[in-house]
């Protein structure tokens, strides 16, 4: 979340950036973001089966979904320096869809994610 917020502002008004916990209501992520001076993250609470249905196995699992809710980008570790490619694409073009090699890969990170302890 830290590298992500030094170029969220970057995208400001294009791309909103949802910080949502497995064991912590939003009030308390609001604190964390009100507390680190986070600017353009919205603190939100998981619904229904949203974890489950995101294939969401770990903690810090970062995705970039376009318009339709597609997952463009999913990450599950290392760092975020390469998102700003990902967003610039969701801001020339909402619905840009992931390439099927980008798609295969992090299906492949998925089932290794989901062996391994969280």
């Amino acid at each position: 979340m830290q590298t992500l917020n030094n170029f969220a502002s970057d995208y400001a008004g294009d791309i909103d950036f949802y910080v949502v916990s497995f064991d912590e209501d939003a009030g308390v992520i609001e604190d964390y973001i009100a507390e680190h001076d986070y600017r353009g993250f919205i603190a939100a609470q998981p619904v229904g089966t949203m974890l489950a249905d995101l294939e969401i196995v770990r903690q810090s699992s970062m995705m970039a979904l376009n318009a339709h809710g597609l997952i463009l980008h999913r990450q599950t570790k290392g760092d975020a320096t390469e998102w700003p490619s990902y967003l610039d694409q969701l801001t020339e073009n909402p619905n840009a869809a992931p390439l099927q090699g980008d798609a295969e890969q992090q299906k492949e990170q998925r089932q290794r994610d989901i062996q391994l302890p969280s």
